[in-house]
């Protein structure tokens, strides 16, 4: 077992930094997809800032399976660039995106067909005019889950052969875009005047009008924007990983496209019990969900502003917490155990250290940041307890996410199933849940849970990881 010291390795941690800072921005940038959307929805009003927020809890349960996908490519392709097979990876890549092409048509068709089914067991709860919101927004967010789950398994393969910065622009493209169209289509363009401009023989006039006639169309407009953002992401990838030479990890027509059924083993054996976990982590996120439903409409967009706020510090944390998986995985390929034992100690308390920073922010800044999202005062001053709440556990979070990633990239997945299991759905869930019903106390309730799961979460997984045997698993 390593000791923890406090004195930072300078070469470890510039090689950490180096692949974390593309992630953590690229991170930041998909987070804006659904803040953006939270941001303008609530310009709109309280009831649809509930709707987009209740459907993107349920579309984060649906990804589920990509991000399960996902964590098996990633650390599969990771292992198989520091063994130095290039060609394995490349047929690694191949193999996820057939599987991802198949779940995504599959929850895509199914989630359609019973879409208004989920959303009465979920949130049948929910005011009228919430559902109804909620409704054609997800309706609309079921197209692109195809295409959003190619997108993640390529970005997530791209990342575990040690390419983070192509990731990161191309998100930084896509994001410009998803902007752009929100803001047309969810607020509408009407008339607007074009400036003197000589173009040739051709000259407009100063008072020259043109008329565009897009309509506002709000929660449906959201959704639209979104959707074209992720086709147009996926476009762009697949563009980029075929055409640009000197990639790390790049396809060609002239690679094999067979199926190839024990390297689908070999991603499944990581892939599944990455699903069962992130299943288990988003359903106790959906019946917590569920839970403040019974709490009504200001409590459901408080909790939409405080988990929108806390990914502002989850992401920076996310981001070296795939540097965390990328580097462990990578020196456990070499069989560089010293060296893959060092990569998550280094990774650790950087990522303590930046997230200590944020908490701090979080807590100082907490009505502004909530003001961005609400003009609600009832919603703000939920919102804001939630975020310093969040700020204080900063530190928690960085442990947990840190060494579940190091943990991950070992093989080790099936402890952080079940810690998972135990730690969110008997602290935050069953906690909340109990101490709202026995006392009434309301998002003080959410407050204690979600302390509680952090705590207990941490713990377990840095535990574990001080044994050390996670550096000896066979993946």
């Amino acid at each position: 077992m390593k000791k923890f010291k406090l004195k930072f390795d300078k070469k470890a941690d510039r090689e950490i930094i180096g692949l974390a800072w593309p992630s953590i921005a690229e991170q930041i940038l998909e987070m804006m997809v659904g803040m953006v959307s939270t941001i303008f929805m609530g310009r709109v009003g309280t009831a649809a800032v509930a709707a987009v927020g209740m459907v993107n809890m349920l579309m984060g349960f649906l990804q589920t399976v990509i991000s399960g996908l996902s964590m098996g490519t990633t650390v599969i392709i990771a292992r198989l660039t520091g063994e130095g097979n290039k060609e394995e990876a490349k047929r690694a890549l191949i193999q996820s995106i057939y599987m991802a092409i198949v779940i995504g048509l599959t929850l895509a068709v199914l989630g359609r067909i019973f879409s208004s089914f989920i959303l009465d067991i979920f949130f049948g709860g929910a005011d009228k005019e919430v559902l109804k919101l909620g409704l054609t927004y997800f309706k609309i967010m079921l197209i692109n889950l195809p295409f959003f789950v190619v997108d993640i398994i390529v970005s997530g393969a791209m990342r575990g052969a040690g390419d983070t910065k192509t990731p990161m622009k191309i998100t930084a493209r896509v994001n410009v875009l998803n902007i752009i169209l929100n803001t047309i289509l969810v607020f509408g363009v009407g008339t607007i005047c074009i400036p003197h401009i000589a173009i040739g023989p051709v000259n407009i006039p100063q008072t020259a009008l043109v008329t565009l006639n897009i309509p506002a169309m709000g929660v449906m407009g959201s959704a639209i924007a979104v959707t074209v953002s992720r086709i147009f992401a996926i476009t762009y990838r697949l563009l980029v990983i075929y055409n640009r030479k000197g990639l790390k990890l790049n396809l060609s027509l002239k690679d094999d496209y067979s199926i190839k059924p024990l390297l689908m083993k070999r991603i499944i054996n990581i892939g599944v019990p990455a699903f069962i976990e992130q299943a288990v982590m988003q359903g106790g996120f959906l019946v917590l969900q569920v839970i403040i439903v019974s709490m009504g409409t200001i409590a459901m967009a408080a909790y939409q502003v405080g988990i929108n706020v806390n990914s502002l510090a989850f992401f920076p944390v996310f981001g070296f917490a795939i540097a965390n998986t990328t580097l462990v995985g990578q020196s456990l390929g070499e069989r560089q155990y010293k060296k893959a034992e060092n990569y998550a100690y280094e990774g650790l308390k950087i990522t303590m250290l930046v997230a200590f920073v944020i908490g701090i922010l979080m807590v100082v800044f907490a009505a502004p940041l909530a003001h961005m999202y609400s003009d609600d005062p009832l919603v703000i001053k939920e919102a804001v307890g939630l975020i310093r709440t969040f700020g204080i556990l900063e530190p928690m979070l960085a442990i947990l996410n840190v060494c579940s990633a190091t943990l991950k990239a070992a093989g080790d997945i099936m402890y952080v199933m079940i810690t998972s299991l135990v730690g969110l759905w008997s602290c935050r869930v069953l906690l909340s849940y109990g101490l709202n019903r026995w006392m009434g106390i309301g998002m003080v309730a959410v407050m204690i849970g979600i302390f509680f799961d952090f705590s207990s979460r941490s713990f377990m997984y840095l535990s574990r990881m001080n044994k050390g045997n996670w550096k000896y698993l066979k993946v």
